[in-house]
């Protein structure tokens, strides 16, 4: 057995910071459900989720977006003892941006939409987070499940589930991506309005990346029991 292989089984996975980030990722994805029905003013197809943070019943939006942060964190420090070499420890990196990016949100309420330039400082630091969190995490994602699945003995018989969910929140973003450059780029900056379909592939994506989330939170709960039986 090598050295690198001794180090791996020696250390213990977090299963409780792994809870904290199936629970915190699952509570945010219900708020947003609730608060379509909490604020029906407000439609969906065509409101940014960030839109729910203005006006009546904002502190839970923001709330909620401190949430995923907390889903995040807990998912890094799960993740701090399992990940070596230049992959893993690029995508925790860029997991531990999206952490900040993700309290950003919380912490700094958008500009009423739709947004009109300049920002105020406000506005701009949501704007820079918000977009930092949706267009980062798919790479962390994409290079913490090929780390874990090649790189780490203890995550092996979690590799097929690891390989089929690596690129499942890059898929989600690329979608996200591709509705926006067919159908709202052509309509130029003012692609804001009922009609305008702005707010369900964002959702889209972020339903994603909670999937990847709660299936690796749950694979290194499975393979810390495999690892202790």
């Amino acid at each position: 057995m090598t050295t690198t292989t001794l180090e791996y089984n020696s250390t213990t996975i977090s299963t409780a910071a792994a809870r904290l980030a199936i629970a915190g990722i699952a509570v945010y994805q219900i708020l947003l459900v609730v608060l379509i029905f909490v604020r029906p003013d407000l439609d969906p197809s065509w409101h940014t989720i960030s839109e729910w943070a203005i006006g009546p019943y904002g502190w839970i939006m923001s709330g909620a977006f401190l949430i995923s942060a907390a889903s995040y964190a807990g998912l890094f420090l799960m993740l701090k003892s399992q990940l070596r070499g230049a992959l893993g420890r690029i995508g925790l990196g860029i997991l531990l941006v999206c952490v900040i990016g993700a309290t950003g949100v919380g912490l700094f309420t958008t500009d009423p939409m739709p947004l009109h330039f300049p920002l105020s400082t406000r506005g701009t630091l949501h704007l820079i987070s918000g977009t930092g969190q949706l267009v980062l995490l798919p790479f962390a994602a994409l290079l913490i499940n090929l780390s874990l699945a090649y790189k780490n003995p203890r995550w092996i018989k979690a590799r097929a589930v690891l390989l089929l969910t690596s690129a499942l929140p890059l898929l989600g973003f690329l979608s996200f991506v591709l509705y926006s450059v067919i159908f709202l780029v052509p309509l130029g900056p003012g692609a804001y309005g009922p009609g305008v379909n702005i707010g369900w592939p964002p959702r889209f994506a972020f339903f994603t990346y909670m999937v990847w989330v709660v299936v690796l939170g749950w694979q290194a709960i499975q393979c810390s029991k495999q690892t202790s039986g």
